[in-house]
C-alpha cells in the first residue's frame, strides 16, 4: 500500500470510529483513541523514523500542548476542580493526533488525507439517511444517529464537502449524499460555515488572507453580538463567568454550574455553545489565546487550499456551537489542519516517542477510571448496589479525583460520609448536596438544602 494510502486509510478508520461512538463524545472513546493513535504512531517510528517538524508545525504543536497543559493546570483554581482532569483527557488526544500526523507526515498526502475524511462523513450520512428511511421519533434523539448531535453531523458534512475540492472529478459522486444529509439537519452554523469557506476560497488570492482574518474575528465576536437566539442566554451567562474570573477563568468544564446558578429559565446544558467564548470563560485569555493559535495557523498556511478552507469552516463552526467536545467532528478537523501546514524537511528524529509513551499510558490509566465509573453508574441504574460500590472504589484508585464516584457510593449506601468525601472534592455540585440532604436531616440538611438552592436556584 502507498503511503499516502495508508495516512488516507488512518484517516478513515479515526473519523468513521469517533463519529460512529456517540459522536466521539465520552471519556472512555477518547482515551481508547488516545491509546490507539499512540500506538501507531510509536509502531511507525520505531520503523521508518519521524519527520522533524517545521516552524509552523513546532507552533501548531506547542499550542495544542499547552492547551492540554492549561487545561490540566485548571484543576489548582477551578470551582469544581474534578471536572479539569476529564476535560484535559479529550484535549489531549487532539495533541497526539496532531502530533502524529506531523511525524509521520510522509505518510499523510494532502489528497489521500481528503479522501478519508470525505469517505467516512459518506458512511456516517449515509448512515444518518438509512435512519430517516425508516423513520425514527424526533424526540428520541436518533434523528442525528450515528453521531447523535446534528448540529456537528451537518458539520462534518461540510468538511467533506469543501474537501472534494481537492479530490479528483469522480469523487463528486458522493456529494449528493452529503448535501442531503446536511440539508436534513437544518443547521444554520453548518451552512454558515460552508458559504464562509466556500466564499473566502473563491475569492482573489490577495484578498483570501485579509478575508479569513476577517471572518475568524467575526466568528469569535459573534457569540457577543448575535440577540434573541437560544444561545444568547448561554453566552451571556458565559460572559458573566469571564468577568468573574478575568485572569484564569474559572477552571475546564465549570460553565455547567455557572448556567445551573446563573441560568434564566430551566433549560439543560452543560455546553456555552461556544468554543471561543467558553474558552475564555473557563480557561481566560491564555485558554482563547491558545484555541486561536491552534485554528488561525493552519488557515493563514494553507488559506488557498480546500484545507484552509476546511479548517475555517470547523472554526467559524465550533464558535457558535459546541463541536469540540464532540471528537468525531473534531479529530478529522484536527488531521486537516495538521496537514495543511508546510511540510518539513527530510531529517528523522525519534525524539517524539517519550511524548507518544508518556500520552498511551496516562490514556491507559485514564481509561481504567472511566470505564470502572461507568461501570459502577451501569450498576447502579441495575438496582446492582454491591457491584456499584465495588466498580467506584476501583475507579477511585485510578481517578482519586473524582467526586462521581464518591457520589456512586453515596447512592448504593445512602451514605452521608461518601457524600461528604464527594463535596470535598466538588463544593460546587448540587446535586451532591441535595443528595446529602436526602440521607441527613436536622441542621445538615437544613444547610445542604441551602447549599443546594444556592447552586441550582431553579432546580426545585
Amino acid at each position: 500500500m502507498p503511503r499516502g494510502a495508508a495516512g488516507g486509510v488512518a484517516t478513515f478508520a479515526l473519523t468513521a470510529a469517533l463519529a460512529c461512538d456517540n459522536g466521539g463524545f465520552d471519556p472512555t472513546t477518547w482515551n481508547l483513541a488516545l491509546v490507539a493513535v499512540c500506538a501507531a504512531a510509536l509502531a511507525l517510528i520505531v520503523v521508518d523514523g519521524g519527520a522533524r517538524p517545521g516552524v509552523h508545525a513546532t507552533v501548531f504543536l506547542l499550542a495544542l500542548a499547552a492547551l492540554t497543559a492549561w487545561t490540566a493546570l485548571s484543576y489548582f483554581w477551578s470551582d469544581s476542580p474534578p471536572f479539569a482532569p476529564v476535560e484535559s483527557q479529550r484535549v489531549a488526544l487532539y495533541f497526539a493526533i496532531a502530533a502524529a500526523v506531523v511525524v509521520a507526515r510522509r505518510w499523510f498526502e494532502p489528497r489521500w488525507v481528503a479522501g478519508g475524511v470525505v469517505a467516512a462523513a459518506t458512511l456516517v450520512a449515509l448512515w444518518n439517511l438509512v435512519v430517516h428511511v425508516r423513520g425514527v421519533s424526533t424526540t428520541s434523539g436518533a434523528a442525528a444517529d450515528p453521531v447523535g448531535y446534528a448540529n456537528s453531523l451537518a458539520l462534518l458534512c461540510v468538511l467533506a464537502i469543501v474537501l472534494l475540492l481537492c479530490l479528483p472529478r469522480p469523487a463528486i459522486a458522493v456529494l449528493p449524499v452529503l448535501v442531503a444529509d446536511l440539508a436534513l439537519q437544518h443547521s444554520t452554523g453548518a451552512l454558515a460555515a460552508l458559504v464562509v469557506s466556500l466564499a473566502v476560497l473563491a475569492l482573489s488570492t490577495r484578498l483570501r488572507l485579509a478575508a479569513a482574518a476577517m471572518l475568524i474575528a467575526c466568528a469569535v465576536a459573534s457569540p457577543f453580538a448575535l440577540r434573541g437566539h437560544e444561545r444568547t442566554a448561554y453566552w451571556r451567562v458565559a460572559i458573566r463567568e469571564a468577568q468573574a474570573n478575568p485572569v484564569l477563568g474559572s477552571g475546564a468544564g465549570t460553565f455547567a454550574d455557572w448556567w445551573l446558578r446563573e441560568r434564566p429559565h430551566v433549560g439543560s446544558t452543560k455546553e456555552a455553545h461556544s468554543l471561543d467564548i467558553e474558552s475564555l470563560a473557563e480557561l481566560g485569555p491564555i485558554g482563547l489565546a491558545l484555541v486561536l493559535v491552534v485554528f488561525a495557523l493552519p488557515v493563514a498556511a494553507s488559506v488557498r487550499t480546500p484545507f484552509g478552507g476546511a479548517v475555517l469552516a470547523y472554526a467559524v463552526g465550533a464558535a457558535v456551537d459546541f463541536h469540540w467536545e464532540l471528537a468525531g467532528v473534531t479529530a478529522p478537523a484536527i488531521v486537516v489542519a495538521a496537514t495543511a501546514l508546510p511540510r518539513a524537511g527530510p531529517r528523522r528524529s525519534f525524539s517524539a516517542l517519550p511524548v507518544f509513551v508518556v500520552l498511551a499510558a496516562a490514556g491507559v490509566l485514564a481509561y481504567a477510571g472511566n470505564a470502572h465509573l461507568a461501570a459502577a453508574q451501569a450498576a447502579l441504574q441495575r438496582g446492582d448496589r454491591g457491584r456499584a460500590v465495588a466498580e467506584a472504589r476501583s475507579a477511585l484508585r485510578f481517578a482519586p479525583f473524582s467526586a462521581d464516584a464518591w457520589g456512586v457510593i453515596g447512592d448504593a449506601e445512602a451514605n452521608a460520609d461518601a457524600y461528604r468525601r464527594a463535596l470535598r472534592l466538588d463544593p460546587n455540585s448540587w446535586s451532591l448536596w441535595s443528595r446529602l440532604a436526602g440521607v441527613t436531616s436536622g441542621e445538615p440538611r437544613r444547610l445542604a438544602m441551602r447549599k443546594a438552592a444556592r447552586l441550582n436556584p431553579l432546580g426545585g
